[in-house]
């Protein structure tokens, strides 16, 4: 799973920079705009339902592969919907060219909800083969983006390796499970998958949506207060600051494949709070680093035209370390089928969060919605998780820190 981040961080960092100081920072910070709202519509179609396949896929991978087919239909459906009125809006208030990005960003967002089939890989540690099939998207994307920029094209074409990148990797996992799984499943068996995901991401798609909306709250008030510049700038610093949680990720979710198999409650907990005191040292070096390199790192990969983005890159390595250890109490409540506490404090939080970021956006700019970020992870981590289940998480924070084992 490493290996496959490594090669997502190589498109993040090099080929997005590439894409970035082509169209300058206004048209880039409409192609982030773009990203930020196709990807909530995404979470919206998932349902929730990440979290309940992979969970699925570690105690039953034939069965967890069924769900899968069963679903694909169910998720296209779902998002073609949530999209139909954002796309009209767009046709009617923006220009042609951001159109474009737009409808660029629609359908490689489409096909990035489709392609379920990486859950089976990463459940079942089988992630090189996501390393080498996403590699495979992110070479070809790479080489559409040189050939626009060699042959002198129009920004429009940018739209092109955009939907490459994500239509070959669905291709290629799609030709593989068909091999890897040969089943039919009737009317009344999809069905039953249908009912069963929706009856168990319902409870999950309120605050997948809502930590969808809250995360990228920023982006969509500075668009609405300071213009896709501020925007462009802000995606700049975020995506640098955020770049390294590969990392932490893939180590949270390889070990949360013991974690959901563990049948002893205190054994979960003692490996939850070992998990924290492997993944805060990595966060803080890696923020630590990025901070201190800000303003010569954004100067190498971006250009003059983005280096007003390093307080805000340094503002945001801090919030990343709070973000970074988040997913654990997040599976951890999971694991626990805390689905409907995940769903009260995901839309408190994002009561919270769009206020305060529209308050501190409005006072100072982009580094107010930075200030905003770092409420929201520290709140997020802490206070909004410790009321669940007598304290929970609060004990397994307090074990990680104090190295005492979780009772």
């Amino acid at each position: 799973m490493i290996s496959e981040k490594l090669i997502s961080l190589f498109g993040l960092i090099f080929i997005t920079s590439f894409v970035a100081k082509y169209i300058g920072v206004a048209l880039f910070g409409q192609l982030a705009l773009a990203i930020a709202l196709f990807q909530i519509i995404q979470v919206a179609a998932q349902m929730g339902s990440d979290n309940v396949i992979f969970k699925r896929i570690t105690r039953n991978p034939r069965s967890g592969m069924k769900l899968i087919h069963a679903t694909l239909l169910q998720r296209m459906i779902i998002y073609l919907v949530l999209s139909l009125p954002l796309l009209l809006w767009q046709y009617f208030h923006v220009d042609r060219q951001s159109l474009f990005f737009f409808i660029a960003v629609f359908v490689a967002t489409l096909f990035s909800t489709l392609d379920i089939y990486v859950i089976y890989y990463n459940a079942r540690l089988q992630s090189k083969y996501n390393a080498i099939v996403n590699s495979m998207g992110l070479l070809l994307g790479f080489a559409l983006r040189s050939g626009v920029v060699w042959l002198h094209l129009t920004p429009e074409w940018l739209g092109l390796p955009v939907i490459a990148t994500t239509l070959l990797p669905l291709l290629v996992r799609y030709c593989a499970s068909r091999k890897l799984f040969t089943f039919r499943l009737s009317l009344r068996a999809m069905q039953r998958y249908r009912r069963y995901l929706l009856h168990a991401g319902i409870s999950l798609v309120i605050a997948s949506v809502s930590v969808a909306v809250y995360s990228r709250i920023s982006q969509l008030v500075l668009a609405w207060l300071a213009g896709s510049k501020a925007v462009g700038l802000y995606s700049v610093a975020s995506s640098l600051a955020t770049s390294w949680t590969f990392v932490t990720g893939a180590l949270i979710t390889s070990a949360f494949t013991a974690i959901f198999q563990c049948k002893n409650e205190q054994e979960a907990a003692r490996q939850a709070a070992r998990l924290h005191r492997v993944i805060l040292p990595v966060a803080l070096f890696f923020a630590l680093t990025f901070a201190l390199s800000a303003y010569p790192l954004l100067s190498f990969l971006y250009g003059e035209q983005y280096l007003d983005a390093w307080p805000v890159l340094i503002l945001l390595s801090v919030a990343s370390v709070f973000s970074a250890l988040g997913p654990i109490a997040y599976r951890y409540i999971i694991r626990l089928s805390g689905y409907r506490y995940l769903t009260i404090k995901s839309l408190l939080l994002m009561a919270l969060s769009l206020p305060l970021t529209a308050l501190l956006s409005w006072q100072w700019g982009f580094y107010g919605a930075a200030v905003s970020t770092i409420i929201a992870e520290v709140l997020g981590l802490t206070l909004f998780n410790y009321l669940f289940a007598q304290g929970a998480i609060r004990k397994i924070h307090y074990s990680a820190l104090t190295l005492r084992k979780g009772k």
